[in-house]
């Protein structure tokens, strides 16, 4: 009878040694937060000789800007933008965009902007026209 206990007592010790060196189960995190990333614009903006920086977050902030911007031009104002981290020379390429349609200079002058130009936008009163101007 000792040996039985002596046996048994044994195997149980074996036993609770055997589950303590098991390996934890991790439970996996079921709802990771997704994050978003927005664009992000950095931009130097001039009307009638004051330059300003602004950044904006997203591609609400961006088209709203740019409608802005354009606003200011049809009310007589001198306007021109670029983004902040473009390097403007002045010197080699000028490319001149003129339209009576509001949303295609807009489109034009975002796609300069993307490029890397500088842009002036300039809106002629007795034709109705967005004369734009991109160097570069």
């Amino acid at each position: 009878m000792r040996k039985t206990i002596r046996t048994v007592a044994f195997l149980s010790i074996m036993g609770l040694t055997a589950v303590s060196c098991q390996k934890e189960n991790l439970v996996e995190n079921l709802n990771p937060v997704a994050s978003q990333t927005e664009a992000t614009y950095t931009v130097c903006y001039t009307v009638d000789g004051t330059t300003t920086q602004v950044t904006l977050v997203g591609e609400a902030a961006w088209n709203n800007f740019l409608n802005w911007l354009f606003a200011l031009a049809e009310e007589g104002h001198s306007v021109t933008f670029f983004q902040a981290n473009s390097i403007i020379s002045h010197s080699k390429e000028k490319v001149t965009y003129t339209t009576p349609d509001k949303d295609k200079a807009i489109a034009w002058s975002n796609n300069m902007i993307n490029n890397g130009y500088q842009v002036t936008i300039v809106f002629d009163e007795n034709t109705q026209e967005y004369i734009c101007i991109a160097e570069k």
